[in-house]
């Protein structure tokens, strides 16, 4: 699975951001490296990656600008299969959706 886009649609301090992940020339290393100063959102954005693949917990610290229920991270992934866009909603029950808004396992 490669990560090849990461939306902070409403996530922290973070407002329809979208991070780029491109894919690499052949034959080039496929290595991204996210550097920045103190502050400017790299550990939000790590922890919007690892809250997209296992879901937002029922506490989280990420939800002081957009409250709990209205928060949303979304991704582009390509994988063997093909592509799949997903998006993660804070919520009880099935919070992973595809891009159509059908629920994922």
């Amino acid at each position: 699975m490669r990560l090849d886009r990461l939306d902070l649609t409403r996530y922290g301090r973070f407002t329809d951001a979208r991070l780029e992940f491109p894919a690499p020339a052949s034959g080039a290393p496929d290595l991204h490296v996210i550097f920045g100063p103190n502050e400017a959102g790299k550990s939000t954005l790590f922890c919007a990656w690892l809250d997209l693949l296992y879901g937002v917990p029922l506490r989280t610290r990420y939800d002081f600008l957009h409250p709990g229920p209205t928060m949303q991270i979304g991704a582009k992934l390509t994988h063997a299969g093909g592509v799949l866009e997903a998006v993660r909603l804070k919520r009880n029950g099935p919070s992973l959706q595809d891009g159509n808004g059908q629920a994922l396992p």
